[in-house]
């Protein structure tokens, strides 16, 4: 089935709007803390629902992936960030989006270093770039799949 220009334009106008009133329904909140201690998580619901709507980058690059979309949390410090910690999930702008194949059974089993190695990924790379994205309204999908080329 082929959707018309027209229709997909006003699809994605219709999400960008849905996505800016999520937004200001829901501040950010920011809680005081000590000097030293863990800044609290930063939470997006917009972003990660955002981010369920995407095709599996890995299964993008590998050819085929398993069940709906999960936003995975990178777990593995890099890209001027540190590791979260023993059960502490990083901030929603570091997700990002795989099967659950992929997810659970390939991302956070053994080396996750090794996981995003062999799709030829830099996940911290793509965070930032999903996030820019995500912020400017822009086509993902169409990212993703440069990506999966292995186009930058």
């Amino acid at each position: 089935m082929t959707i018309a220009p027209p229709e997909v334009k006003a699809a994605k106008a219709t999400l960008a709007a849905h996505r800016r009133a999520l937004r200001k329904a829901r501040p950010a909140k920011v809680q005081p803390v000590a000097e030293g201690q863990r800044q609290p998580r930063k939470r997006d619901r917009a972003y990660l629902a955002w981010i369920r709507r995407l095709p599996c980058i890995a299964g993008l690059v590998e050819g085929g992936c398993d069940g709906p979309v999960q936003a995975a949390h990178l777990r593995m410090a890099g890209g001027g960030r540190r590791n979260p910690g023993l059960g502490a999930k990083p901030d929603d702008r570091f997700a990002t989006p795989l099967c659950e194949r992929h997810h659970l059974h390939d991302q956070h089993r053994g080396s996750e270093a090794a996981f995003w190695a062999r799709l030829g990924i830099s996940p911290h790379a793509l965070c930032d770039t999903l996030s820019t994205v995500f912020d400017a309204d822009g086509d993902a999908v169409a990212l993703l799949n440069r990506i999966a080329r292995g186009e930058r």
